[in-house]
């Protein structure tokens, strides 16, 4: 079973890290549009498929595997989200306050 939950775990970093790269550098490229969106279905999936893995753990390990997965689950994406969105919002704040700096051009 820690070979399960080390693949999930390991797969959900990738997926939210990889969406947190996406938005980091569409703040840094001043893209406009769905801001959040990327970060935002990650993490939609990545506890969609935790759910999977919960009822896995659940198959192999009995109910106290599948709910000490659910709350680590819950806890973890939790963690995620605050961690990953203060970060991209201190990089948003950072642009926007260069962007505020810059003289006009005309």
């Amino acid at each position: 079973m820690v070979l399960l939950l080390s693949i999930s775990l390991t797969l959900s970093l990738v997926v939210l890290l990889g969406a947190a790269a996406m938005e980091r550098a569409a703040i840094l490229g001043r893209i406009n549009g769905a801001n959040g969106l990327t970060i935002l279905v990650a993490l939609v999936a990545s506890a969609v498929a935790s759910l999977v893995v919960a009822l896995l753990a659940g198959w192999i390990g009995g109910w106290g595997a599948m709910l000490t997965v659910l709350v680590g689950s819950a806890l973890y994406h939790w963690a995620m989200a605050k961690l990953l969105l203060s970060g991209l919002q201190a990089i948003a704040s950072h642009i926007a306050a260069a962007d505020r700096a810059k003289p006009p051009l005309c």
